[in-house]
């Protein structure tokens, strides 16, 4: 153990956030609203073993009043805030030491919030307390309970831990750049037991101390997010104290919000771009088995499309719409994703010109002790490449909405002609039909007058065959006989017209051949 693995005041924060409402796209059961509380009783009770927790001194849902930013409890006020506070002593590396917290319950807007703060106090009964091995933060997280897989909070949450550096570690820091990171490291691996750490992601300053953070945005749905701060300038530790805490729970919650709406869009990316590529292999398909016969052969046999093709475009036509209305919603939803984003990073730039203009309002803060610059990333450049991806993905993805709206006017337009061809073919039958009847029924009235009757129903010779035949049943056949043939000849003619149009055409698409 090296006097460099020492560190003087660490804490942790916990800051989580929770549904305090159903949302419209979700069906929620009222428990999971309290959850967030839940959870905290488990951890300061289970966890800890501090004795103490909510139990039924926040207030109910229904008692609360309205407000931008509402604390849900009223039993102990520490440092300027309504919380719940607790104290422990517990004996960590050959030493006594003191730990202290508390735990705030906020809604915030339409979200609630934890605030989880774990300490060891700078001072004791007015004696300042020793500096502790970096080994600490083992204690502030039994069996990982602070971590994203215990907690479980809907908007996710920011891990915050701080320490004072000491007279050596700041000259350390001067003399070697990745000291700071090794110190950092080690931090993480004393307070994360048997999980992956998350990712290195950046560093810099912040109210005119050195800060870490873990956990790439874009990926925080596998990587849990935690700031490293570490303290080294008395302007630091006094911003801290003038309600940047109360700053940085709303600063977390919008930052939060933002994350998890992108996460969202990336399930629905995934579950929208797999819709669209069945929607362009189910059109293609359907157009490829209305053309397992040559177009020209078709048209040469005079033949509209067959009963099971028929059918099966009139099953998409009903198949489709339900489809396209399905495939709107996932676009909206990306859309409805893409507005809270940006309604969040509006919040949180907000936020942050609040807190420059308080600090720019206090003359004795230095121009470096005023840098909100760490801060100012996320909404200057995370958040607009979160829009510009989004933008991209509904750019892409609108063209499957023209894909379909276009494919079902094709089919339908297939469907009306077809039925129009058929229509058509079955009032010329119709008509070919009554026609032959109304015939059938002229040579049958005119029969007397052809077939001489005397005596009555007698049989006839016919001349090609050597029986007789009733009168009556002659005069039937020669009606229905005559009836067939002009039934005959008009559909002869009906087809032999559509044939010589369709001839016409053929030949006029030859005409238009260039030579060979």
């Amino acid at each position: 153990m090296t006097q460099n693995s020492k560190i003087y005041a660490p804490n942790v924060y916990l800051f989580a956030y929770h549904l305090c409402k159903p949302l419209e796209s979700e069906s929620i059961s009222p428990e999971e609203f309290a959850k967030l509380w839940q959870k905290c009783n488990e951890i300061l009770q289970t966890k800890l073993a501090v004795g103490t927790a909510f139990n039924g001194s926040y207030l109910p849902k229904k008692e609360e009043p309205a407000g931008w930013r509402v604390n849900l409890i009223n039993k102990q006020v520490v440092g300027g805030r309504n919380s719940l506070a607790f104290a422990k002593d517990i004996s960590h590396d050959n030493q006594q030491i003191s730990v202290k917290g508390f735990a705030q319950p906020l809604r915030i807007d339409d979200s609630y919030a934890l605030g989880l703060q774990i300490r060891v106090p700078e001072k004791v009964n007015n004696i300042k307390t020793p500096a502790v091995d970096v080994s600490i933060f083992k204690e502030f997280n039994p069996d990982n309970c602070l971590l994203p897989d215990f907690v479980q909070s809907y908007f996710g949450q920011t891990l915050l831990l701080t320490a004072w550096l000491s007279v050596e570690q700041n000259q350390a820091a001067r003399e070697d750049s990745q000291f700071l990171k090794k110190l950092a490291q080690q931090c993480l691996e004393k307070f994360i037991y048997g999980q992956n750490l998350p990712t290195f992601y950046r560093q810099g300053k912040l109210f005119g101390s050195p800060i870490l953070e873990y956990g790439n945005p874009s990926r925080q749905d596998t990587e849990c997010h935690i700031i490293v701060w570490f303290f080294n300038s008395s302007a630091t530790d006094e911003i801290w104290d003038e309600t940047r805490y109360s700053d940085l729970v709303e600063l977390f919650l919008f930052r939060n919000k933002i994350i998890r709406a992108y996460q969202d869009t990336r399930k629905t990316y995934l579950v929208t771009r797999e819709e669209y590529k069945q929607i362009e292999l189910d059109i293609d398909a359907t157009f490829k088995y209305l053309q397992h016969d040559e177009p020209h052969q078709r048209h040469l046999k005079g033949a509209g499309l067959k009963e099971e093709e028929l059918q099966h475009l009139e099953r998409k036509t009903i198949e489709m719409p339900p489809r396209a209305v399905n495939y709107a919603r996932l676009l909206m939803d990306l859309e409805f994703r893409q507005n809270t984003i940006a309604i969040n990073a509006k919040n949180y730039q907000d936020k942050l010109n609040q807190i420059s203009l308080d600090l720019k309002s206090s003359k004795k803060y230095s121009d470096s002790d005023r840098d909100l610059s760490f801060l100012e990333l996320f909404s200057q450049e995370t958040c607009p490449q979160f829009e510009e991806q989004i933008k991209a993905d509904l750019g892409y993805f609108k063209h499957g909405t023209g894909l379909l709206d276009k494919a079902m006017e094709a089919i339908r337009g297939v469907v009306a002609i077809e039925e129009a061809y058929r229509d058509a073919k079955l009032e010329v039958t119709i008509q070919a039909v009554g026609l032959g009847l109304g015939v059938a029924g002229v040579v049958a009235g005119s029969s007397p007058y052809l077939i001489k009757q005397d005596p009555p129903n007698q049989f006839i010779a016919l001349p090609f065959l050597k029986v007789g035949i009733n009168s009556f049943a002659l005069v039937l056949l020669i009606s229905i006989g005559a009836g067939v043939v002009v039934w005959g000849l008009v559909m002869l003619g009906a087809n032999s017209k559509n044939l010589l149009g369709k001839f016409k055409n053929l030949l006029g698409k030859n005409k238009q051949l260039p030579p060979q």
